[in-house]
């Protein structure tokens, strides 16, 4: 590795003034701003929201475009895992330094919510506020041992034109003659026929039947050869950092027919491609805009605040007891309390009081998360692997990525570093359990420098099988930052992970709750909660924030327009199918195309 290599502290610093200042004094004067009932409620009410990341945030956002008076106490980083971080690798010359992140961030076409969000922050320059900061990133390559196979990812001709380039067309024919003998015609078929049957599957059967089954046992996974269980493999623990044998049919499929729908262009409307990335590091972009339109609006936002305990009073919660930035001890009192944290910590805040009142609380402890962090590589070459988005399918812990200089308006060496750093690619580890390939350890067991070498060693050996074309190697490395969360301990020789993700298990469904609590004034809010887009994202974050309020919005009795939500559509040619299943499903058979089981 490169002798510039940094340490794996981590420095996070707030926004920039002057960026924060620009962006709050556009939102007084910009038509994007508010909506038109923000005096609506019934009586101003104080609410506590617990958690500043998307879901907080979201909630606050539309609470406070109501008339609520709004603070949000937030221990780490406004943003939750969707910020981006400044790096120990200060910039020079007026840039700032690089940019890390917890994974590299897209917004599919199916997002409905986080889109809707992003039009209503204004940000100086854009019509459409911060909605304006993404762009396309319209194919996909799939990086191995061998020429690289790019397909478009959409159905339009900027996608296709991209993927018909000719250097691209003659890596992806070369590189089909590897991996097509890998899967034979018989188990992609099996794996069609199984995706067909959950397409055709109706409402009921879909949560009645295929939520409580893993996706290896749908997929029949045990019946193929190893080849078709590559498939499946690669498909859980790249899409969603799950596990084939543990993951829910019905949250798996949910996005493979989610994903069909935005290739083809039948997702969002409003988004503005199939598939987005931001144009930036996502602070910039995105959430130190958000701060500042927030707190123009009134929100108070308190950053260092611990919270250590939640009461209960008279039924109720009474107040919250936190430490703020310095350490003081303080209490928090308010009419309604926002639960934003995520899965693996609310337990620690669910008491045999809370418990009294509500005992679907504790179903969230059955809940299970995961591991799926990021870590970036900063090169000194602007020579592209791909000019979408990246899936290593070789890889062993399943890496998938990004090279963000080509997508960015400030590029790289102009706007952050030390003027040597020309691009960055920002990858997500989706399994941390399996051994690597150069370092014969798990990721969970490998130290942050032995992260990196095993990281980089699965990048640039999957491209080996590069025919007389630019590859990345040592020399382009100029240093790397892992995702922060991520805490090495060299006395246990292994790491532990602050901000884990959820992962959708068979049946998981019924103890994910809704915002909605038995306690009158508390309400849930988080990725992890029943949803349309039933995964850890930013959407489910945004539709978890926004299920708050509306509920907080009903029980206060606030006549104010609920914050808009979206039903996601299915494939519209299967809806006749669709209609019959739920006949049979409602008279106990089979779904029709369910003829191998």
């Amino acid at each position: 590795m490169a002798e510039s290599e940094v340490s794996r502290r981590s420095v996070m610093k707030g926004a920039a003034a002057g960026s924060i200042a620009l962006a709050a004094a556009s939102a007084t004067s910009s038509g994007l701003v508010g909506l038109t009932r923000a005096d609506a409620a019934v009586t101003k009410k104080k609410v506590a929201v617990l958690g500043g990341g998307i879901a907080g945030m979201t909630a606050a956002h539309e609470l406070v475009e109501r008339g609520y008076d709004v603070t949000i106490y937030e221990r780490k980083a406004w943003g939750g895992k969707a910020r981006s971080i400044d790096t120990p690798i200060a910039g020079t010359g007026g840039r700032k330094p690089l940019p890390g992140e917890h994974g590299f961030r897209f917004f599919p076409g199916y997002y409905y919510a986080v889109p809707d969000t992003m039009k209503r922050i204004p940000f100086p320059g854009n019509e459409n506020g911060v909605l304006g900061n993404l762009t396309s990133a319209l194919t996909l390559t799939a990086a191995q041992d061998a020429p690289d196979i790019t397909l478009p990812f959409a159905l339009d001709f900027d996608a296709i034109g991209l993927a018909l380039h000719p250097q691209k067309v003659i890596k992806t024919l070369l590189g089909g003659l590897t991996w097509i003998p890998r899967l034979p015609v018989p188990d992609l078929l099996l794996l069609v026929r199984r995706l067909l049957v959950f397409f055709t599957s109706c409402d009921e059967r879909r949560i009645g039947q295929w939520e409580k089954l893993s996706f290896k046992d749908f997929a029949l996974m045990d019946q193929g050869p190893e080849s078709y269980a590559v498939i499946i493999s690669t498909v859980t623990r790249t899409l969603v950092a799950a596990k084939e044998h543990k993951a829910s049919t019905r949250t798996i499929c949910n996005q493979a027919e989610a994903f069909l729908l935005s290739i083809i262009n039948r997702a969002n409307p409003d988004a503005p491609f199939p598939d987005n990335v931001l144009n930036g590091p996502t602070n910039e972009q995105w959430i130190d805009p958000w701060v500042a339109y927030l707190t123009g609006k009134g929100v108070k936002m308190e950053l260092g605040t611990s919270i250590t305990k939640i009461n209960v009073k008279d039924g109720r919660i009474g107040s919250a007891n936190a430490k703020d930035a310095s350490g003081a001890d303080k209490t928090i009192e308010a009419d309604w309390f926002v639960l934003a944290f995520s899965p693996e910590v609310v337990p620690k805040f669910i008491t045999p009081e809370m418990l009294a009142i509500d005992p679907k609380l504790d179903n969230i402890r059955k809940l299970e998360v995961d591991w799926m962090n990021g870590i970036q590589f900063f090169l000194k070459s602007e020579d592209r692997i791909g000019a979408g988005h990246l899936g290593f399918i070789d890889s062993p812990w399943r890496l998938t990525g990004i090279q963000q200089n080509q997508f960015w308006k400030k590029k790289v060496k102009d706007g952050y570093g030390d003027g040597q750093v020309k691009d960055i690619l920002s990858l997500c580890i989706s399994d941390w359990d399996a051994p690597g390939q150069k370092i014969k350890k798990p990721a969970k067991k490998c130290s942050p420098q032995e992260v990196a070498e095993e990281v980089w060693d699965q990048v640039t050996r999957t491209q080996r099988g590069e025919p007389q074309l630019a590859r990345l190697g040592n020399e382009d490395l100029h240093s790397w930052f892992l995702d922060p969360a991520i805490h090495w301990d060299p006395a246990a020789g292994s790491n532990t992970n602050e901000e884990p993700l959820l992962i959708n298990t068979a049946g998981s469904w019924e103890n994910r709750g809704v915002a909605k609590t038995a306690i009158p004034n508390l309400v849930l809010a988080g990725d992890y909660l029943q949803s349309e887009v039933d995964l850890a994202t930013m959407e489910g974050a945004c539709e978890g924030g926004r299920n708050a309020a509306n509920a907080i919005l009903e029980a206060s009795g606030s006549d104010a327009t609920k914050a808009k939500l979206w039903k996601h559509g299915t494939i519209r040619e299967f809806e006749g199918a669709r209609q019959l299943d739920r006949i049979r499903y409602r008279a106990g058979l089979k779904n029709v195309l369910d003829i191998n089981q």
